[in-house]
């Protein structure tokens, strides 16, 4: 599957605070190494940011190649964020939008999306995390 050892840890009582998912749903959410990538990158990148982008993202840490990771987060890992209305996942378009930082981000997973021809635009400076 995944290497969960590339995963960022996630302050779950933060992330409850943050979000209003149940404690037990959110410890679920989060034992996804993916789902965990997911967020410290949303969090930390201005958003929308491109599908194609968050892929880049997470596939720069995780072994799996590129085209499992975004079928992984589109038919799965996003959905599911956004049935807990932790993200806006706009499918047609292909961005997915967070509102504000969910995690802490002391781990600089979003330097990896920085780039130009990952995010579809320019770079932009890291989102600052909120408590």
């Amino acid at each position: 599957m995944s290497a969960s050892n590339s995963a960022p840890a996630v302050d779950v009582e933060r992330f409850v605070r943050l979000t209003d998912v149940p404690l037990d749903e959110a410890y679920a959410l989060l034992a996804n190494p993916r789902t965990r990538l997911t967020l410290h990158v949303l969090s930390t990148c201005e958003s929308p940011l491109s599908l194609e982008g968050l892929t880049d993202a997470v596939a720069s840490r995780d072994d799996a190649d590129e085209r499992t990771i975004r079928a992984a987060l589109s038919h799965g890992v996003l959905p599911k964020l956004e049935a807990h209305d932790v993200l806006e996942y706009d499918r047609d378009v292909g961005t997915v939008q967070l509102d504000r930082p969910v995690v802490a981000v002391d781990d600089p997973v979003a330097a990896l999306v920085d780039r130009p021809e990952s995010m579809g635009s320019s770079p932009s400076p890291p989102r600052d995390s909120a408590d």
